[in-house]
């Protein structure tokens, strides 16, 4: 996979104060200061927070509110970048605590793409956490370059292995995706305590408890189908794990920590070489037939990614995160952040525009729900504001991963209305249903 940088610097970067859950980062810096590479920017002494870093030498130009990618506005930090690779002194970990590593986590801004500190997923308040898992099911949030595969790999297993060791966890799992050939050869040509590696594929109704114990191993490397989806968290859980989470819970619940192949790189970054997270990698759909792949300094402008990658055409829609379940910009002066995995760029003529009709009832939508849900029912109740008749047909079962959507003859709106319904019962309630099926199991208290 061949991964581009960007030719020239921005006219300008825009950090957001907020990349992430939890408590919004307060400015160290003001208009007029000059920042280095690295140079922390921002910070809260909340729990739920993760620094923010320059991402370039320059000049602060403001503290005002930007365009955010998830489609509001955010106080950000407005830097005019220099041409100079000056940074901050790096000063890489060693011989740290459990409790030095997940305090480095947060000094050096890792988050998770979803949303959460990483350190907060590693070391939950009131938890315990004895199975790590890096999600590298998609590829386009690997957080670096590597200069062979066989890197990429052993990269991997010793980022692995500093999750554990922050977490307390005596077990760990990397999970690819079943088609990546290229990186299941990558970690098939390393080994691990003085063992081949051999990525198990979870079929047959197998988890990772299995190859813990055929393997004789702590940490294996296994593969699965691409679970596509913003809140796939729980569901990815069960189907790696076999543990079970209930509605209103997360992975913490039951002991375990996902983890993604972003975060994870950065964390071996900063630990070996003391570099916070203020660059990522992102795919840019929509320029060629195949996706491009980037890395950028956290704070770029979609603009100038775009321009980059040397699109040049009128854009009919740019959207953030996937076309499915993403979010559609109306600026491209909104900036790369560190939840940011993919820009979709799409001409006027690829826009869809069909108007929606009556559900005639085909139930292509409940063959595709990978969690056994009624969505046209759930959208039907939504869109007449019957939340509480949503409860209890289970919408918070919902993994938003898109699929009835798309295969919707009537092109009816269905996620975004359960989206809608969702954030109506958050607001409203405190407690949530239960529901098991045979493919979504609930309560926190299962085993492998």
């Amino acid at each position: 996979m061949e991964i581009k940088t960007l030719d020239k610097l921005p006219e300008k970067i825009i950090i957001p104060l907020r990349q992430h859950r939890g408590a919004v980062c307060e400015p160290l810096v003001k208009k007029g200061d000059r920042v280095l590479i690295g140079q922390k920017i921002g910070e809260s002494k909340e729990y739920y927070s993760s620094a923010v870093h320059s991402s370039v030498c320059g000049e602060v130009l403001a503290i005002e509110e930007s365009a955010h990618p998830d489609g509001n506005k955010a106080m950000s930090i407005v830097i005019q970048p220099e041409d100079s690779n000056e940074t901050v002194e790096f000063s890489p970990g060693k011989d740290l605590s459990s409790e030095e590593l997940a305090d480095l986590i947060k000094e050096s801004g890792i988050v998770e793409h979803y949303g959460m500190p990483t350190h907060t997923v590693l070391k939950p308040q009131g938890k315990k956490i004895d199975t790590v898992l890096i999600n590298a099911t998609s590829s386009e949030w690997i957080g670096g370059t590597f200069k062979t595969p066989k890197e990429y790999a052993s990269h991997g297993i010793n980022a692995l292995r500093l999750l554990m060791e922050t977490a307390g966890a005596k077990k760990g799992a990397i999970v690819l995706r079943t088609d990546d050939a290229e990186s299941i050869n990558a970690f098939e040509s390393i080994e691990v305590d003085n063992k081949k590696i051999k990525v198990a594929p979870l079929v047959g109704g197998r988890r990772i408890g299995y190859y813990f114990k055929e393997q004789d191993s702590d940490i294996v490397v296994v593969s699965q189908k691409h679970i596509y989806g913003k809140k796939i968290l729980n569901f990815f859980t069960y189907n790696v794990t076999g543990r079970k989470v209930k509605v209103g819970c997360d992975p913490t619940d039951v002991g375990v920590a996902v983890c993604g192949v972003k975060s994870a790189k950065a964390f071996y970054n900063a630990f070996n070489a003391g570099k916070p997270f203020y660059e990522t990698v992102i795919s840019i759909e929509g320029v060629s037939d195949d996706l491009e792949y980037m890395q950028v300094k956290i704070g770029t402008p979609f603009k100038d990614v775009i321009e980059a990658c040397g699109f040049t055409g009128e854009i009919g829609k740019l959207i953030a995160n996937g076309v499915r379940t993403g979010v559609a910009q109306y600026t491209d002066q909104v900036p790369v952040t560190k939840g940011t995995t993919r820009i979709s760029i799409q001409k006027p003529e690829e826009v869809q525009r069909d108007e929606s009709i009556a559900c005639i009832h085909c139930a292509r939508c409940v063959d595709v729900c990978p969690v056994e849900l009624i969505p046209s029912r759930l959208a039907v109740m939504a869109d007449q504001g019957r939340f509480d008749e949503c409860r209890q047909i289970y919408i918070e079962n919902c993994i938003e991963c898109g699929d009835c959507a798309a295969v919707c003859p009537s092109k009816i709106h269905i996620l975004q209305l359960i989206r809608y319904a969702k954030d109506a019962i958050e607001m409203a309630y405190e407690d949530m249903p239960s529901k098991e099926s045979s493919n979504l199991k609930l309560g926190c208290c299962g085993g492998e």
